[in-house]
């Protein structure tokens, strides 16, 4: 069974964090929130690139969950 941990470290002004946000290719350089999805070796399965979360305010709950449940799907098909 796989453990499931999460961390939501702030990135401020685009002004802190930055070594952790460079570690992971930098998934804020089109818009925050952004969201990275490792593997228990820590590799990057996904990582937004795109912006893909950059309205999140005007997303709804579902379709907020529905990315989320995408991309969990298609990280887990890369292990």
């Amino acid at each position: 069974m796989s453990a499931r941990r999460s961390a939501a470290p702030t990135v401020g002004n685009f002004d802190r964090n930055l070594d952790l946000v460079a570690a992971y290719g930098n998934p804020i350089k089109k818009g925050i929130p952004a969201a990275v999805i490792l593997s228990p070796n820590n590799e990057v399965l996904y990582a937004t690139r795109a912006g893909e979360l950059a309205d999140a305010r005007r997303m709804s709950e579902s379709g907020i969950y529905d990315f989320l449940r995408k991309v969990t799907q298609t990280a887990k098909a890369k292990q």
